[in-house]
């Protein structure tokens, strides 16, 4: 840890350096805080995919930075986590963040290791769970997006391991669009989810080469009738190979039909997958290196995409608010899941905080 805060402060000196030295006009400081606590009790007792256990952790992210142009920032921060009830350990995990940031009214660009927030894409929990949101929150390597009267479209490349003897090489390209059809009103909209994920061997495993891709086109229609409602029904298309183990890709693929409502910030969303098991080598091909088959490791989806009876139904029931200038905001909702043999539930809080502040340093002349 002392070497990641000598190299933080080293690179913090030689930032303000080159601001002291090129001193524009329109150079801003920024300083800013993140924290976010995440609290996830899951209770599938007796169910085929589930595992009964409680997640509760907290991250801070402080940061700080320059913004010159009115369009460029760049940003060196770092996140600390802290699991609750771990006395022996402050800071389980101690990561920075560092990335150059372009904006303009239109299109966006980052560079570097930057938090997920960025991303504007809509991934549903076909790509990322809940808790992967959490405790997988950068993205190390390059986004851009484009932001139109109409729509958007974004592609991010995370490099989210390396080629080592630790850890395997493994790769995530995404991207995520959406257009409406009707422009005044904007009810009615089309859109898609796309993953390349590739997951490669290491010093110590070779030949393991696993690739993991889905294609998530949609359609949506929001309206208002007292409540505010967002409808979507996706078809999910998925190319799985172990290229290790078989010589042919499998191709499982399903049909999710999401329903949203939602008043003062109470809402309720219904989500029902009917398909195939969209998870087929989670504990399959079972080896020395993976007693316990690719797991987690491999897939960032939610578990009961796994389902092997063909359907899997998530019924949400939560508040979700933003106070104090949108600087605090509390999501907390109750899970009922069906796996298709037995329901379970799951009780989640996340609390964030966003603060960010910047001061001129313009020179007095």
């Amino acid at each position: 840890m002392m070497c990641l805060v000598r190299y933080i402060f080293i690179t913090l000196v030689a930032l303000f350096g080159s601001v002291v030295a090129s001193a524009q006009e329109d150079m801003k400081l920024l300083v800013g805080a993140d924290f976010d606590t995440y609290f996830d009790n899951r209770e599938y007792s007796g169910s085929k995919i589930g595992e009964s256990q409680t997640l509760f952790s907290s991250r801070l992210t402080p940061t700080v930075g320059v913004e010159w142009g009115e369009r460029n920032r760049l940003m060196v921060g770092v996140d600390m986590w802290s699991n609750f009830g771990d006395v022996a350990n402050a800071f389980a995990k101690v990561r920075p963040q560092i990335y150059y940031r372009f904006a303009s009214p239109k299109v966006r660009a980052y560079a570097g290791i930057f938090s997920r927030e960025e991303m504007i894409g809509d991934y549903s929990e076909v790509f990322l769970s809940d808790s992967v949101r959490f405790y997988q929150n950068r993205v190390q390597g390059f986004m851009g997006q484009y932001r139109g009267d109409r729509g958007f479209v974004e592609l991010s490349l995370d490099w989210c391991g390396m080629y080592s003897h630790a850890s395997r090489e493994k790769f995530r390209v995404l991207s995520a669009g959406r257009y409406f059809l009707d422009n005044y009103h904007r009810r009615f909209y089309a859109g898609y989810a796309l993953q390349v994920f590739h997951y490669a061997g290491s010093e110590t495993i070779e030949n393991c080469v696993v690739d993991n891709i889905i294609a998530n086109p949609y359609l949506g229609a929001r309206f208002s009738a007292y409540f505010d409602f967002d409808v979507r029904l996706h078809y999910i298309q998925t190319l799985q190979r172990d290229r290790a183990n078989e010589d042919k890709f499998r191709t499982p693929k399903g049909a999710m039909l999401q329903l949203r409502m939602e008043k003062w910030g109470l809402y309720l969303d219904e989500q029902l997958y009917v398909g195939d098991d969209l998870q087929p080598y989670y504990s399959s091909f079972r080896s020395d290196a993976f007693p316990y088959g690719y797991g987690g490791d491999l897939y960032a989806s939610e578990r009961f995409f796994g389902t092997e009876d063909g359907i899997y139904n998530n019924t949400k029931i939560g508040y979700v608010r933003s106070f104090f200038g949108d600087t605090l905001s509390v999501n907390a909702f109750i899970a009922m899941q069906y796996d298709g043999y037995k329901w379970g539930t799951k009780q989640v809080v996340q609390l964030s905080v966003r603060l960010l502040k910047d001061v001129s340093l313009n020179k007095k002349r």
